[in-house]
């Protein structure tokens, strides 16, 4: 971003939903059910002024039913209510205190249904995505076994901060919606609107609030919150303001199990495990999600004989999917864990374990595809235990809490120190076109500037200033000559969603080709000249989603983390003094922005780890981070290396300091003092 802009934005020159107006606008609020699970009888709203709109699943004036990836999803609920706070009517009016008071005198009239059977049940119909990652003989490799060690584990993400806020803006010109809103996926969002209004895509423009940064779990927020703008907009025909409200959130569970077997020297030799993944009443982006969850769940070790099934189970609560890194860092959270036991059961140092158990080149990744290269997470182990002197200071706490085995009451402090690795990919597992599709196209002008359409909004602003000196340099053209264009209205074209570091990988390849090419072009044909780029799916043979065989991700970044901890007794406060961070992903583009994304999502990491316990800043930790340079030319991307190993060396630092195995996260202090986790 640049400094102008950076002071514009400060000074309030950028503008938000929450902060325009339009004339004659009106307010919206959606109207949501107090109780789930049950069937929808009536709405019965009080007698309402003239000028108060009240509007249910039968005043949509295209499909109320929207497709999102596996599931399609109601806008407003019209026969069953599945979950509390489900969307069932909109109410809209000119003054935004008076609709808050007439909501509160809707009554909703329900008669109960069954709920969602739990998770244990093998309820088909209950199931909206499964995946199994399978590889030689289990029974085999686990009489090969001297050890047997099983573990379960459980993981409750946070939910992550909405922001920019969730207000949508609509207004309309002539037969154009121009919707104010922040999004991550351009082409889902006005697919669904112009299918909910019964309108064109054509006729809905977007304009982008897109200050601040984005997460992978986000890429559907606002998509119904925008089509149900788009309907009061066109039914009323003046412009519509919907409020975004903070929803009740629900603690969603992961839970993982393993088995596993390890020889004399501490190798693997069978791998056994189940995952439950909690998708909601809706599977709307499940498949994905569960898939990324059993390929981290997986681990990075190498093991010969392996069976991971994977399931995702309804429940009466909001969909929620898909998550950070999509399920990848959450799965590798339970790996991770069970690495650190077996190295305990084998009598070794994690570190020394972890380097044992790593895959070298002529190897086989844990889908069957044969390593060309050795992975650099060994050199990344070493480097960053030696800098964390991680090798004695565990060695010293676990010879403390060995000899000091209950947590006294009494005023005292203990502390440990806990090491994860993790590998991330930025390619989608799935070979749809609906997640993959990626294009970009580029137009160098007769008056010397070129118009390149991306189809994508960037997770930070910052990027788009990297594309814009790359293309400067490539083409020698002056900054001010360059127009990014993040989207425009077209009925044919879709591009996948803004997630995933997609931006980095794919649409920078993606332009870099289009301006090559025009760059070879442009001293021997006539201009305008122009050339479109399109991302090419992986085939089959390179990587089978169904069978999840073959090289899942073409250039992974590698991570590896430790974290100390310290646990005091006569506050119940935990605290994290410091964490070294190794990050391998290739070269960077900005170097600053990493370094800022790498410390947002380190304070989000210690928000998945700590229970109602805020990482404010006084007492953010000590932060080394040390991007590994392995030589390689691929960039890579950031998201999930710290959700992928900080919670998991947390984890371990906070079981050597309290002298008892942790299972699950997060973790409440005062639990802990009483004898739970």
């Amino acid at each position: 971003m640049d400094e102008d802009k950076f002071r514009n934005r400060l000074a309030g020159g950028s503008r938000f939903a929450e902060d325009l107006k339009a004339r004659k606008m009106v307010y919206a609020l959606i109207v949501r059910a107090e109780k789930a699970p049950g069937k929808l009888i009536r709405i019965s709203p009080p007698e309402l002024p003239e000028r108060i709109g009240f509007f249910s699943a039968g005043h949509i004036p295209g499909k109320n039913l929207l497709p999102f990836p596996d599931e399609s999803m109601p806008l407003l609920a019209e026969d069953e209510i599945l979950y509390e706070g489900q969307p069932v009517a909109v109410i809209t009016g000119p003054d935004i205190n008076e609709l808050y008071k007439l909501r509160r005198k809707i009554n909703i009239e329900t008669s109960p249904i069954p709920a969602f059977p739990p998770f244990q049940m093998r309820d088909r119909n209950a199931s909206p995505a499964s995946a199994l990652i399978s590889k030689g003989n289990i029974a085999r490799g686990f009489d090969r076994a001297d050890q047997i060690v099983k573990g379960e584990f459980r993981l409750t993400p946070p939910e992550l901060p909405v922001y920019p806020g969730s207000d949508v803006l609509c207004t309309k010109e002539g037969g154009t919606y121009h919707l104010h809103i922040h999004t991550q996926w351009p082409s889902l969002l006005r697919r669904n609107c112009a299918l909910a209004a019964g309108i064109s895509r054509k006729q809905v423009e977007l304009h982008f609030n897109s200050a601040g940064r984005s997460w992978d779990s986000h890429v559907g927020r606002g998509i119904p919150e925008a089509a149900l703008a788009v309907c009061v907009t066109s039914i009323l025909r003046q412009p519509v303001k919907l409020i975004g409200e903070h929803e009740k959130v629900f603690r969603k569970e992961i839970l993982l199990r393993y088995k596993a077997g390890m020889d004399t020297n501490g190798r693997l030799t069978a791998l056994q495990g189940e995952l439950f993944l909690n998708t909601g009443a809706y599977g709307a982006f499940a498949a994905e999600t569960v898939s990324r969850l059993c390929l981290g769940a997986a681990g990075v070790y190498q093991c010969r004989n392996l069976e991971l099934r994977g399931k995702g189970y309804r429940s009466n609560t909001p969909p929620w999917l898909p998550l950070a890194s999509w399920g990848l860092a959450q799965g590798t959270f339970g790996m991770e864990m069970l690495a650190n036991r077996l190295a305990v059961e084998a009598g070794q140092d994690p570190a020394g374990w972890r380097i044992l158990n790593l895959p070298v080149k002529g190897g086989i990744n844990t889908t069957m595809a044969p390593l060309k290269q050795t992975p650099p997470l060994a050199d990344m182990i070493e480097k960053t235990a030696s800098i964390a002197d991680y090798t004695r200071k565990h060695a010293v706490s676990r010879q403390i809490r060995t000899n000091k085995t209950v947590l006294e009451i009494a005023p005292s402090g203990y502390s440990g120190i806990g090491l994860a690795v993790t590998r991330q990919g930025y390619e989608f597992l799935s070979r749809d076109r609906l997640y993959t599709a990626a294009s970009v196209s580029a137009t160098l002008h007769k008056e010397g500037h070129i118009e390149i359409i991306l189809g994508t909004v960037p997770a930070t602003p910052g990027i788009l200033a990297v594309w814009k000196k790359n293309i400067s340099s490539r083409l020698g053209l002056e900054e001010d000559k360059i127009i990014l264009i993040q989207d425009r209205p077209d009925e044919q074209s879709f591009n996948g969603p803004s997630c995933l570091s997609r931006n980095i990988q794919v649409f920078t390849r993606l332009i870099e080709q289009c301006c090559d090419t025009i760059q070879k072009k442009r001293f021997r044909e006539a201009l305008p000249i122009t050339e479109t780029r399109s991302y090419r799916r992986r085939t089959s043979a390179e990587w089978d989603e169904t069978k999840m065989t073959g090289k899942p991700f073409s250039s992974p970044s590698w991570g590896c983390a430790v974290v100390e901890a310290s646990l005091f007794t006569a506050t119940g406060e935990i605290t994290v003094p410091r964490i070294w961070l190794s990050l391998c992903c290739g070269p960077l583009m900005d170097p600053a922005a990493a370094r800022s994304f790498v410390e947002a999502e380190v304070r989000l990491a210690l928000s998945q780890c700590m229970d109602k316990q805020a990482i404010i800043p006084s007492i953010f930790p000590e932060l080394h981070i040390d991007f590994f340079d392995d030589g390689s030319k691929a960039t890579g991307g950031l998201e999930g290396l710290v959700l992928g190993t900080v919670p998991a060396a947390f984890n371990q630092a906070l079981s050597q300091a309290c002298g008892r195995s942790i299972g699950s996260l997060p973790v409440n202090s005062a639990a802990l003092l009483t004898g739970g986790t």
